[in-house]
Parts: C-alpha cells; structure tokens; sequence
C-alpha cells in the first residue's frame, strides 16, 4: 500500500453510499488520518467521541459484558460507528469511526471495515512507538490495556 491514508479512505468515501466521513484516532482522540464530505458535522469529528468510545469500553468491561469490538451511535442527523482494535491479535492501539449520513445502511458501514484494517495495521506502529515513549502502553494478564 504505498498511498498515502487519507488517500485509502477516500476510496471509501466516494464509494460506500451514506458514508460521509472516516477517521482513525488514538486513545486521546488525536486524528491520525481522516477524510470527510462537506456534510459531515463539524461535532462527529471531535475528540471527545474517541475518549467517549474509551469509556464505553472500559465500562462494558468492569460490567464483565465482554470485549467492546464496535458500537454504534445514532443521532438525528448521523449515525458514528466505533470499531475497537485493543482485543485484536495483535492489539492496535487505534479507533476507527464511520460517520454516516442518518439514512445510511448501517451494515454496509459494518461490511467495509475489514476492508480498512489494512490501513490500521500500517498506522499502529507508528501509534505504538509513540505511545510506548510516552510510557502509556502497558501490558496485562488480558492482553494491553490504555492507561487514561
């Protein structure tokens, strides 16, 4: 893959109906590579989803409902959808969040993930380096966890 991110997501965007923003963020919601139609508002991009995704993970996990891989979030004028790589093997210290537009198809958001974790492979190094200088990457019993 020798494009650049923002130009492997905007295959996504032109291509995928209802899709109208795509961005991949670390733990504290800083953006690693994003692309978005001009109908993307301007609250689907800040860094308080990502953090606010963390702790729907962490709080599904102290409720012992399982591993949090995606969520999905429905507002009146667009659906965000989360994805989750901290339980992936190997772990990826990364988010990726699907913007649609609120009559999106919810599954074919869901059917091009796996189509966009190439992308997070290549750009989790780079997160992990950087979190690992930063001391904020630790591992556990479970795998690796995110200090906040």
């Amino acid at each position: 893959m020798s494009e650049s991110p923002t130009d492997y997501l905007k295959r996504f965007l032109s291509d995928v109906d209802g899709i109208i923003g795509l961005y991949v963020s670390d733990k504290d919601g800083v953006i690693m590579a994003s692309v978005s139609s001009e109908d993307m508002p301007d609250q689907a991009i800040q860094p308080y989803v990502a953090t606010t995704f963390l702790s729907s993970i962490q709080q599904s996990s102290k409720l012992e409902m399982g591993a949090l891989e995606w969520m999905v979030t429905r507002y009146e004028y667009m659906v965000i959808c989360q994805f989750n790589y901290a339980t992936a093997r190997p772990p990826l210290p990364l988010f990726l969040t699907i913007v649609g537009s609120n009559n999106c198809d919810l599954g074919v958001i869901l059917a091009t993930e796996p189509s966009i974790r190439p992308l997070l492979t290549r750009l989790a190094a780079h997160v992990s380096s950087r979190l690992a200088a930063e001391d904020a990457l630790r591992s556990n019993t479970d795998g690796q966890f995110f200090r906040v």
